[in-house]
């Protein structure tokens, strides 16, 4: 409002401006007037005060004269009561005595009768002034003694301050005449000034300004307003002419809108400014208007462009509360419009489902297609779904790929299951995305209002378990929720919560299970495994923890205690002579995804001076998908400092050769499940056999794990495995028990 209020003096200054003229006639006449009045002040009477004083001072040095001698003439008559009138020497004596200021004084005695007894001889010029004092005997007047001055001395002086005044009046007179008048002009300049530099800041600001004449009824209320004046900004704002605003209705050129609110606002602010928000009808332009009344029926209106900031306030709204990706609403909108669509439910007894859908595998298409295709995919996927949802249910992005639903006005859950049906449908459509065909399933979850919560919260918690329950048990369905899955969440929670306390308070053990050798039988290498000896459940076998250890990112501490501790053994071991063995430990995809995984491995080593040859990692032949090329190749270069590398559970992933040809693999473990039916499935004889084949091709070593039976390890002595791993052998146990075998077999040695 302080801009506004500033380019709107314009108009109280042309105001002034206008009655300025006739007022300076008025008032030079009065300046004229008091210049004559003081200089008449000043002229005559400086002079006349000078004299009235001058004068009485005067005669009080008569009067002290007149005194003096008086007294002296009374000591004489008191000496000479009788013949004191004829002592004409001594008396001539007192009236002759000569007065300081040596100003001619005519002084006599008188006698009663008026005779002049004794003078003195000065020349007194005429006019004079006198003071007479009687002289007593006895308290008789016998005498009187006049002291008389000439006032030609004083008549002078006062003629020079006449003199002086009358000059002093006509400088003052000057000063009061002109001075006056100069202040007036450069006051009247200095708003001619004012004027041309607001008229121009009116013609040139960018802010379009009109000035209205209002019509009021007789209750108060605008009738009308009329443009009367506009500068050239407000002409631009409205795509015209100025010529076409001047004298036109207002309402006509800016909407009814502006009509109203100045109708609603006036009372209200009839003495005061105000400012409202104002679209102009047919364009995509906001202005802040700012309206002000500067005279009686007058409104003036500043009208100043917030169209970017309007726009920046909804990209900001958008970012609040759209996902920037698809434009859906994200959780913090979804959340709001899940409440408000709950108390409706309440209100008229109705029900509601909360869908939580999450695509199945969609890391994939990031890592093997790029991010951009994953964006790609999420956009379109967000078309699909929106043609299969009501105008009155929300979508939301949750991020990544979740996405959530909330369906009102539910009669049965018949309707829930079609709705989530198609949604599964419809994703499964394929997509062609950046030349590629993809196909795309989903699993979703589904939480019924108020059987299965009755706050968004718990809502949306229970939607997600079930959804995490369809992919648990095959994906590309929908799951309604159960209380046994909050169970089965609850223990997940309680399992999570004593892990990070198995660590802190080392409730963690190993055991190590012994490979050997299929022809000599003699240990060659123990693959190591962490357990969990639970306070209150007791032991829990690794099946139990690693999997949710890997979900909840636990897996990490727990994989680095498991590296620190099988160093210290292999240390322990190797000092103590035993015979050298290669001890394995099992790596998952998320220690591999770990940027510092190198210093990780290093660091055990390290911290117990560890020979690097006794250590072998394992991984699944599924990470050599899931991982980049460039972390495996990281992960290969570990053979340098001569750590062992193994790839487990051997043929039932899904790259097998065409990784193993390109990479430095010092083992390769069948799995079990292939060993199992080895003497007896015609197919899992030939997949093993390729197995061999290859890896004799190839120069790496083969582990077959899972060995139970004499047949299976006869049939794999055939084969040419060197190496084997099962409970024919040995079954897990402690490093003590592995140490003991360990010594033994140095003995027999």
């Amino acid at each position: 409002m302080r801009h506004f209020s500033n380019k709107w003096s314009f108009y109280a200054r042309n105001t002034v401006l206008t009655h300025m003229k006739p007022d300076t006639l008025s008032l030079n006449r009065f300046t004229l007037a008091i210049a004559w009045l003081l200089s008449l002040i000043i002229a005559i009477l400086a002079p006349l005060i000078f004299f009235i004083t001058s004068y009485n001072n005067l005669l009080n040095i008569l009067e002290v004269r007149a005194q003096l001698a008086a007294s002296s003439i009374n000591s004489i008559i008191n000496s000479n009561p009788t013949l004191w009138q004829y002592e004409e020497l001594r008396l001539s004596e007192i009236l002759n005595k000569q007065p300081h200021d040596i100003v001619p004084e005519l002084r006599r005695i008188i006698s009663n009768n008026g005779n002049v007894i004794v003078q003195n001889r000065p020349s007194i010029h005429r006019p004079s002034t006198s003071f007479t004092i009687n002289i007593h005997d006895a308290g008789k007047v016998v005498g009187r003694v006049k002291v008389t001055r000439s006032l030609n001395p004083l008549l002078a002086r006062t003629f020079l301050i006449s003199i002086l005044s009358i000059t002093l009046s006509f400088i003052l007179f000057s000063v009061f005449r002109t001075f006056p008048i100069s202040i007036i002009k450069k006051a009247y300049q200095s708003v001619e000034e004012s004027e041309q530099k607001y008229r121009l800041l009116y013609e040139t600001m960018t802010e379009g300004m009109a000035l209205h004449k209002v019509v009021f009824d007789v209750n108060g209320a605008v009738i009308s307003l009329t443009v009367i004046d506009a500068n050239q900004s407000c002409a631009a704002m409205l795509n015209t002419e100025l010529s076409h605003i001047v004298n036109n209705d207002s309402e006509a050129l800016f909407g009814s809108t502006l009509l109203e609110l100045i109708s609603e606002q006036m009372p209200i602010n009839i003495n005061s400014a105000f400012h409202f928000e104002l679209q102009l009808p047919g364009r995509q332009k906001f202005y802040n208007v700012h309206v002000f009344s500067p005279d009686q029926g007058l409104i003036a209106t500043l009208f100043e462009d917030i169209t970017e900031r309007k726009k920046s306030e909804q990209k900001i709204h958008r970012m609040a509360y759209f996902d920037t990706l698809t434009g859906l609403p994200n959780r913090i909108l979804f959340m709001d419009r899940l409440n408000k669509a709950i108390s409706i439910a309440d209100r008229e007894n109705r029900k509601l489902a909360v869908l939580f859908l999450d695509l199945d595998h969609f890391k994939e298409v990031n890592d093997k297609l790029g991010h951009e295709a994953g964006d790609q995919l999420l956009v379109e996927i967000t078309e699909r779904l929106n043609q299969n949802i009501r105008t009155s249910d929300t979508l939301s992005r949750f991020g990544g790929d979740e996405f959530v639903f909330v369906i009102s006005n539910l009669d049965e859950q018949l309707n829930v299951t079609h709705v989530a049906q198609n949604l599964i449908n419809t994703i499964q459509i394929p997509f062609n995305i950046l030349c590629n065909q993809l196909n795309v399933t989903s699993s979703i979850g589904i939480a019924i209002f108020p059987n299965d919560g009755k706050t968004a919260e718990i809502l949306l918690r229970n939607a997600d378990l079930a959804m995490y329950h369809s992919k648990e048990t095959g994906r590309n369905s929908y799951k309604f929720y159960s209380p046994t899955m909050n169970e089965k969440a609850t223990l997940h929670r309680n399992i999570e919560s004593g892990l990070r306390n198995a660590l802190e308070h080392g409730e963690l053990f190993l055991e190590f299970q012994p490979i050997v050798d299929s022809d000599t039988n003699q240990i060659t290498a123990a693959e190591a495994f962490v357990h969990w000896n639970h306070p209150a459940r007791g032991l829990i076998p690794p099946a139990e923890f690693i999997t949710l250890a890997e979900e909840t990112g636990l897996i990490i501490p727990v994989g680095e205690w498991v590296l620190k501790n099988v160093c210290e053994k292999i240390n322990i071991w190797s000092e103590a002579g035993l015979p050298p063995i290669r001890v394995s430990v099992n790596i998952s995809n998320r220690e591999l995804e770990q940027y510092n995984f190198m210093e990780v491995i290093k660091l055990a080593l390290a911290a117990n001076d560890t020979n690097s040859s006794w250590l072998e990692i394992e991984f699944t032949e599924s990470c050599l998908v899931d991982i980049n090329n460039e972390t495996i190749s990281e992960v290969f270069k570990l053979r340098n400092f001569g750590v062992a590398i193994t790839i487990e559970d051997f043929g039932t992933g899904y790259s097998s050769i065409g990784f193993i040809r390109n990479l430095q693999i010092d083992h390769i473990k069948i799995d079990r499940l292939l060993i199992k039916d080895i003497t007896t499935n015609i197919l899992d004889q030939a997949l093993v056999e390729a197995v061999f084949a290859m890896s004799k091709k190839l120069g790496v070593g083969i582990i077959a794990e899972g060995v139970e039976t004499v047949d299976q390890l006869n049939y794999l002595r055939a084969l040419g495995c060197k190496e084997i791993q099962g409970y024919y052998f040995y079954r897990p146990m402690s490093a003590d028990a592995l140490e003991l075998l360990l010594r033994q077999q140095g003995l027999s040695n």
